[in-house]
């Protein structure tokens, strides 16, 4: 897999340290050519934390680190009930760079306002880095969070969006709270 140049020093880390914690986490080792900005993911059966499916794992967390997010956030990869999901927009609308620009601009709101609501009401991470947007949560709040980013996308007024995450984040909160408080008989 291919990452950006610029990306590169984030991946190993200082002193190597987050390239060292994601193979002793997951058993692999990791092979980056920093000139090209190539990486190669492979096995190390040695190691004790070996799994077949840390492969993808380790791949998925690279990939987060290469659209954006800190190492930290996207070690939350590690746990299985997190998820990450690419939203490509030049896919969705085109190759206008204003049209890329603006929409990008609805993402983040004014002042990251926007982007902080969705992350609150989702409890969720989220990118906007060159033509994506990525988004790291477990799987329910992947699903809201893509979905408001959807509408966003899509043209909804920015009070539409806050509203349905509201809703959202209530139906959530109520579902718990039933959860927690389920008479017995």
């Amino acid at each position: 897999m291919k990452v950006g140049k610029a990306r590169i020093a984030v991946i190993i880390g200082k002193n190597g340290g987050t390239k060292k914690k994601l193979e002793d986490s997951l058993g692999v080792k990791i092979e980056i050519d920093s000139k090209t900005g190539d990486v190669e993911v492979v096995p190390d059966l040695k190691n004790p934390n070996y799994d077949p499916l840390n492969i993808l794992t380790a791949k998925k967390i690279i990939t987060a680190i290469n659209r954006g997010f800190s190492p930290e956030r996207a070690m939350r990869l590690l746990n299985e009930n997190y998820e990450f999901d690419l939203i490509n927009l030049q896919n969705i609308l085109g190759r206008s760079e204003k049209r890329l620009k603006r929409i990008k601009g609805r993402i983040i709101g004014r002042n990251g306002e926007m982007r902080r609501a969705i992350e609150r009401f989702t409890e969720s991470y989220i990118s906007v880095y060159g033509k994506t947007v990525s988004i790291i949560a477990d799987y329910d709040n992947l699903l809201t969070a893509r979905k408001a980013i959807m509408m966003l996308i899509n043209g909804l007024p920015h009070h539409v969006v806050y509203k349905f995450l509201e809703d959202k984040y209530n139906e959530k909160k109520k579902e718990l709270f039933r959860q927690m408080y389920k008479p017995e008989f």
